[in-house]
């Protein structure tokens, strides 16, 4: 049985100041996830896709419930509920991603389909860019169990017996000449993981260590690759 982590288990926080460190965490991904909802609706709707309102209706409202139950919260981490709201927008986002993703391969096999030759290639790439960007979310909420794990520190997320699941150079060495002692990933280095990973169909920084991790990586390299792939295709049948 592991012993708590000091900085986990400190002075309990107002609600102004819990919320103003959840804001300041996840504004970023915030951000993210808005204009992946925005590019997964507009996907939808150039592919003639049926449902495309209720796309943004079902994540929206998970990450409001989210946000709303971390902010009325006065503990310094997130309950279980609030983590699980958090990842199951991640979640929802992917499996949003993965029907746009059969639908557009249908409709570019489909001879009588009604989308354009030229508005489905621009799909195909709308389509890619939002997938980098649901991975780096994905990257961003599981790694080392969270954003406001990491907040805590290297050396009090060990004693909880929670690993990294993405290793970077900045915590492998200790020279502080290039990088500060207490440097801590930022949604942006996910979001470049995201982007090389997709790009060059292989990890590049930072080391996956956890099998989740290399799952999620292999998985987003397969995606992009077959993605890459159609719009490939696509270009040279115009």
């Amino acid at each position: 049985m592991s012993l708590p982590c000091p900085a986990a288990t400190g002075n309990k926080r107002n609600v102004k100041q819990k919320a103003s460190h959840y804001f300041r965490l996840r504004i970023a991904p915030f951000i993210m996830t808005l204009i992946i909802m925005g590019g997964q609706t507009w996907i939808a709707y150039s592919i003639n896709m049926t449902f495309v309102w209720a796309l943004p209706i079902v994540s929206g409202a998970m990450l409001i419930s989210s946000i709303l139950a971390c902010s009325f919260s006065v503990h310094p981490m997130p309950s279980r509920f609030v983590r699980g709201m958090s990842i199951g927008v991640v979640v929802i986002l992917t499996l949003i991603n993965l029907v746009c993703m059969g639908w557009f391969v249908y409709d570019m096999l489909n001879p009588q389909t009604l989308t354009v030759g030229q508005e489905l290639l621009i799909s195909g790439f709308a389509l890619w860019i939002v997938n980098v960007g649901v991975f780096a979310l994905a990257y961003w909420e599981l790694d080392t169990n969270g954003p406001e794990n990491r907040a805590l520190g290297m050396e009090a997320v060990l004693c909880n017996n929670t690993y990294p699941d993405f290793v970077f150079d900045q915590q492998r060495s200790g020279d502080t000449k290039l990088w500060p002692p207490n440097w801590r990933p930022r949604f942006a280095d996910y979001l470049y993981l995201a982007i090389t990973t997709a790009l060059a169909f292989a990890p590049v920084v930072p080391t996956p260590v956890s099998v989740l991790a290399k799952m999620l990586m292999g998985a987003e390299a397969l995606i992009s690759l077959v993605i890459l792939g159609l719009i490939v295709a696509r270009a040279v049948a115009l």
